[in-house]
């Protein structure tokens, strides 16, 4: 059996279901899919669609550094949209966290996203960052 390592970090939401914020196993990282929900747990931002798109991405970007990843480290992308025609706004906000050569992506309309969420993002990474640990 695989041996993966488990990624945690405050700093996005904490599972409070049955899912991992990211596993590591050599040097790929996959995180979960990730809304623009407060990292207390306290549901989506206010702001309307591009504060729901920074925050998944903040989010996305707290687990990646957990991880001792960046953006730059980022291979695959895949989006959920509950709104196909906000794909262009999507995307303008998206290149400002992705820089070319940017990674594959895949992008979908969905019917729904958890707490009425717009946009879900999920990231696969390979990098061979450390992660801290409280007794290194």
């Amino acid at each position: 059996m695989a041996e993966f390592e488990i990624i945690l970090t405050d700093q996005a939401p904490i599972p409070s279901s049955g899912y991992s914020q990211a596993l590591r196993i050599g040097d790929l990282v996959v995180t979960s899919g990730y809304l623009g929900t407060h990292p207390d747990g306290s549901g989506v931002v206010k702001g309307g669609f591009e504060a729901e798109v920074r925050q998944a991405l903040a989010n996305i970007g707290a687990v990646l550094a957990a991880a001792g990843c960046t953006f730059a480290d980022v291979i695959r992308v895949n989006v959920s949209l509950t709104d196909i025609n906000r794909f262009a706004d999507m995307d303008r906000i998206y290149r400002e966290y992705f820089q070319p050569p940017y990674p594959t992506r895949n992008t979908i309309g969905v019917k729904e996203l958890w707490g009425g969420a717009q946009v879900g993002f999920d990231v696969w990474a390979s990098c061979m960052g450390r992660v801290a640990r409280g007794d290194d």
